[in-house]
């Protein structure tokens, strides 16, 4: 398959064509996919700014706080309750400052409700003996909160499951959140989502939050990189099939 322009000449071979433009269309494919999930975190950042910005939800007065919670995630929420604290849930594997130690998670009982969340009540450092529990602070009595309503954080890969591991009487040890076997452990029914208190909120520990950025620059990147491989592979495919011809017509 040959094509002629001028004193040059284009030959490429079948299954060479074939092969690259497979290639360039599964890179110019990637790239899209990319600039489509910088779209999609974009809309989701606009969307966490302006649910930070509405007025807190009362979460004693949430009708159907126990149904879902999607439409409701990153609410500033004010709570009025009891911490149970015969539960108290350590996060392992949370590093802070290169120093090892556990996110709090405390069932916190609403007011007047059947209704039981599960708080993150901050960071504090782990021993260098793991056999050894953190001290806690206990808030005995009715309290107020003020937290941040979020999904339940995910946890990477685990090589094997792993049950909670008690360190004490009150104190639980886990390598991730899993709402069923916590309310199993606490012998409670834990709405569907978790909140984290915030920084000004007392009753808590180290908070050093951070807002969360859309991560729309990554995926920019990545889709530019795509694309540059599709650039550069057709660049190649045809520096390597066009040739120049010398004055009696053969190539050079």
């Amino acid at each position: 398959m040959n094509f002629y322009f001028g004193n040059w000449c284009f030959s490429p071979r079948l299954i060479t064509s074939l092969l690259a433009m497979l290639l360039i269309a599964t890179f110019i494919s990637l790239g899209c996919w990319q600039l489509d999930r910088a779209q999609q975190k974009r809309a989701l950042y606009a969307e966490f700014e302006n649910r930070r910005l509405d007025d807190a939800l009362d979460l004693n007065q949430f009708d159907n706080a126990s149904k879902g919670s999607g439409n409701i995630l990153w609410r500033q929420v004010t709570a009025y309750g009891t911490f149970l604290e015969d539960f108290q849930i350590l996060l392992d594997n949370q590093i802070q400052n290169t120093k090892a130690g556990y996110y709090v998670y405390t069932p916190f009982q609403l007011d007047d409700s059947e209704h039981i969340v599960l708080v993150n009540r901050g960071w504090v450092v782990a021993d260098l003996d793991r056999n050894n529990s953190p001290k806690l602070v206990m808030s005995k009595g009715r309290v107020k909160i003020k937290a941040v309503l979020k999904e339940v954080p995910k946890t990477g890969l685990l090589l094997k499951e792993l049950q909670p591991e008690e360190m004490s009487e009150t104190i639980y040890r886990v390598q991730r959140i899993d709402l069923d076997e916590l309310a199993g452990l606490t012998n409670t029914k834990l709405l569907p989502f978790v909140i984290r208190m915030t920084s000004a909120s007392e009753h808590g520990y180290h908070r050093q939050w951070r807002r969360p950025g859309s991560g729309e620059q990554v995926h920019n990147g990545y889709a530019f990189q795509w694309f540059a491989f599709a650039t550069a592979l057709l660049v190649i495919y045809l520096l390597l099939n066009i040739k120049r011809r010398d004055k009696s017509g053969k190539d050079v």
